[in-house]
């Protein structure tokens, strides 16, 4: 007998969860040194990590909001941040990665939307998921150049890299941060792909298929397009109150620590540790953003102590905060809001 599909999927979810475990047991396999610079940690340092974290959360709700109210989507400040919240505690406990928060949050938004407009509602999500994407990789790309020093630098006694192995990890980075800026461009070329032979024909017979479904979400891309100034602002503004932001909780950590570091190096190993995390793989990123910060920190001149110990803190700020998004499921009160009281049917009425 064939296992049930359920089954497969969260054995695999459980395999993963054991591979981010894995990860970082090892990464943390000499507790000793760990637990002495525990205590010498400054715990005062807690609160503007902290603060700097949530802040890019608060951000991330607040962006999608934006890219909802474009589509006529109407989504109240509380709503967003709370669904934003659930969306990260789904992303930790559910499989799909990092991305599989983004799909409960479309199931919520659409709930909440208005009959007709339930499409455009889950569409909401994935473009704020694009623009997040496109902030990330032009970060990425920006700072690979000057990083080339540090990256050199990176040494794992346990793989014995050499250059061309290094330099070929630099590449493969690069390539995934042109892929994933030309996967995330892409949706908005779909004319274009539309007057292919082939392509036009398979989006014709889906758009059959789904009732219109496809020239719905085409038409909102459009939408999307038309209004390119405030979503490249919006794409701006991620670059520095999300990914950035990310960043800053782990100068404090370092601080902390009483450990003297470099601003871009860390910049680097945050951002870098934030791609990896994005890979299917780990569980809300955990083990391989671990494992590419701790890495890179350490080749910045930091000792693996010290990285391992910031790494493990700031690890634990993010555990905290996905699971406060437990605390928005229980209490949020939108959970089965009647779609009639959706201000943007309202509108459409009007």
């Amino acid at each position: 007998m064939k296992p049930h599909p359920a089954i497969k999927k969260y054995l695999g979810f459980v395999l993963k969860f054991l591979i981010a475990a894995g990860i970082v047991g090892f990464m943390l396999r000499n507790p000793g040194e760990i637990v002495a610079c525990f205590r010498n940690f400054d715990s005062r340092y807690l609160i503007p990590a902290m603060f700097f974290y949530g802040i890019h959360i608060l951000f991330c709700a607040w962006r999608w909001r934006e890219l909802a109210v474009i589509l006529g989507i109407r989504l109240k400040p509380l709503e967003a941040v709370s669904l934003t919240f659930q969306g990260i505690l789904f992303s930790l406990v559910i499989p799909g990665g990092a991305i599989g928060g983004d799909v409960v949050k479309m199931g919520a938004v659409s709930r909440r939307s208005a009959s007709g407009s339930k499409a455009e509602g889950a569409f909401t999500v994935l473009m704020d998921r694009i623009v997040g994407m496109i902030a990330l990789f032009t970060l990425e790309l920006a700072i690979l150049g000057p990083a080339v020093p540090l990256l050199m630098n990176v040494s794992i006694p346990e793989l014995q890299l050499d250059a061309k192995t290094k330099i070929l990890g630099i590449l493969l980075l690069a390539l995934l941060a042109l892929a994933g800026l030309a996967a995330s461009c892409v949706i908005f070329f779909h004319r274009r792909i539309e007057r292919m032979p082939l392509f036009g024909a398979l989006m014709r017979r889906a758009d059959g298929i789904t009732h219109g479904m496809v020239s719905r979400l085409t038409a909102a891309t459009d939408v999307y397009a038309a209004s390119w100034k405030q979503v490249s602002l919006l794409t701006l503004g991620s670059i520095f109150f999300v990914h950035l932001m990310t960043v800053i909780p782990m100068f404090f950590l370092l601080s902390g620590l009483g450990v003297e570091y470099g601003f871009f190096d860390v910049i680097v190993a945050v951002t870098v540790g934030n791609i990896i995390g994005l890979i299917p793989l780990f569980p809300g990123g955990l083990g391989g953003r671990d494992a590419a910060a701790i890495t890179l920190l350490a080749a910045s001149g930091i000792s693996g102590a010290d990285a391992k110990t910031a790494q493990l803190i700031y690890t634990a700020i993010i555990l905290v905060f996905s699971l406060t998004g437990s605390v928005f499921l229980v209490l949020d009160p939108q959970h089965a809001i009647d779609s009639g009281r959706n201000e943007a049917a309202e509108d459409e009425r009007k």
